[in-house]
């Protein structure tokens, strides 16, 4: 199959299970995310027993059901707020529009929801020209596809963030230039802050959230 050639039809979208989650975590995040941004496999096991975590699989129907991509959330039904976690497609299929696709299927999946929020790795932080490209490269992927910069920053486990909001219902598409200031009702600079905030202290322990997440409206300053 030609990549080029990936048409809506050809995929399947699915929930995935706790096992798969946890299959998939631990086969692939290795390759795709650096060794400081990986949870413990404890921790996707707790949240996910707890009901809070939940993961989408995009398979290909030509390929014999092989996996395209994976998502996973951290999701607090009760408060409205929700996470994407961990967002990869599988290295021979990237590039041919795969992820944007797999967005979407996501979004028409979050019926009630405002919308969920996205941690894009800061390229101010960057320590060198090759991850600034990468990091800038990421941070543009999601504003194509919709979201946009909430004015919030994240240092978590020394890991800088920018806040994204990917809108799903009760908003127009925003563009990138959109102000933190003009982001729709409901969601708005402290909503962002309140539901980050509720999400992170079900992901980590008490003592972890004291010391390890920090959350500002301005540039972090990691030797704070």
């Amino acid at each position: 199959m030609q990549n080029d050639s990936l048409q809506r039809q050809d995929i399947d979208i699915k929930i995935l299970t706790g096992e798969e989650i946890l299959d998939i975590y631990t086969t692939h995040s290795i390759r795709h995310f650096p060794e400081d941004e990986r949870k413990p496999v404890s921790s996707i096991q707790r949240m996910a027993a707890e009901g809070i975590y939940t993961g989408y699989g995009l398979y290909s129907r030509m390929e014999s059901g092989s996996l395209l991509g994976y998502a996973f959330f951290t999701v607090l039904p009760d408060q409205g707020g929700c996470l994407l976690d961990y967002f990869a497609v599988m290295e021979d299929h990237r590039s041919h529009g795969i992820g944007s696709l797999f967005l979407q299927y996501i979004k028409s999946s979050f019926r009630d929801i405002p919308g969920f929020l996205i941690e894009s790795e800061d390229p101010n932080y960057a320590e060198n020209p090759s991850e600034y490209s990468v990091r800038c490269k990421r941070l543009d992927f999601y504003e194509r596809n919709g979201a946009v910069f909430t004015g919030i920053r994240a240092s978590v486990f020394g890991v800088p963030y920018r806040l994204l909001f990917f809108p799903i219902r009760n908003t127009e598409k925003l563009s990138p230039e959109t102000s933190p200031e003009t982001l729709p009702e409901p969601v708005s600079p402290e909503t962002v802050y309140s539901n980050f905030c509720s999400i992170y202290r079900r992901m980590v322990s008490p003592e972890a959230y004291q010391t390890q997440i920090r959350i500002s409206s301005r540039e972090i300053s990691l030797g704070e």
